[in-house]
């Protein structure tokens, strides 16, 4: 190719800007930012070392910042070295908050306002949902999530699902939110996930006979048959047997986990 490119300045030039990309080494894998692996929640030029990552997130703990729906930048403008926090949420902040990394190894910024644009539809989505919820707990979970999306705020979100877990057996089933770290290799930066789906009455129906009867198949499992220890359910069971609050449900529409890591 380079041989052909020598036949006019014009084939030279354009293969000149495609040389060296085309023949690098390209990342291969998901993972701590480097030469065979990337991760766009670690996004930009500067490549960050999984310590500087430990780092940050341990300070943003400190400060009470969770990490689920952030991303995290390294930048080094006049030779100062930035962590820039890319904070989801639908507000933006005109000056973000700075503040110093133990022994001068840096400085981190928060900028709010990451993915703006998708948060925003989402919450006025939200907001035409709680038109038809059908009691006054989904309205309340819905408005935190949106006051969450909102601000940035995961304390909100955090409300939110003490809020949702007191919604015994909905019809109508949700799931939203950065709740799925598997991509992040430090594992906890996530991904949005959205879900709406419809409880089967007859499939749960089925499965809380297997909940009821529960009891008397923890004494059949190998470990506890034929024993009498802890009301001869065996050494491995909780004392008092809670059975869970579930249902089986179906998809009604999960487009995809929405992946907010990406630029």
């Amino acid at each position: 190719m380079k041989k052909l490119a020598t036949k006019s300045p014009e084939l030279k030039a354009l293969y000149d800007e495609i040389a060296e990309p085309m023949s690098s080494t390209p990342p291969f894998s998901l993972g701590y930012p480097g030469d065979l692996a990337q991760s766009a929640y670690y996004p930009g030029p500067c490549i960050i070392s999984k310590d500087e990552i430990a780092l940050v997130s341990q300070a943003l703990e400190g400060r009470s910042v969770f990490p689920e729906n952030t991303r995290i930048r390294r930048v080094e403008p006049a030779g100062t070295t930035f962590f820039e926090v890319l904070q989801a949420s639908v507000e933006k902040d005109g000056a973000s908050q700075e503040f110093s990394l133990p022994d001068s190894k840096g400085i981190v910024r928060i900028h709010r306002g990451d993915h703006s644009q998708e948060l925003a539809r989402i919450c006025s989505s939200l907001a035409a949902a709680s038109n038809y919820a059908a009691n006054e707990t989904q309205k309340e979970f819905l408005a935190q999530y949106i006051e969450s999306f909102q601000t940035g705020n995961l304390h909100a979100y955090r409300d939110s699902q003490r809020t949702w877990i007191r919604d015994k057996a909905p019809r109508v089933e949700n799931i939203f939110g950065f709740v799925e770290p598997y991509r992040d290799p430090y594992g906890t930066r996530a991904e949005f996930e959205g879900l709406v789906a419809i409880s089967d009455t007859e499939e749960t129906k089925a499965l809380t006979k297997l909940v009821e009867n529960s009891a008397t198949f923890i004494k059949k499992l190998p470990w506890a048959e034929g024993t009498k220890e802890n009301d001869e359910k065996g050494p491995f069971e909780k004392a008092l047997f809670e059975p869970p609050d579930f249902a089986s449900i179906h998809s009604m529409y999960d487009p995809v986990r929405f992946d907010f890591s990406a630029d």
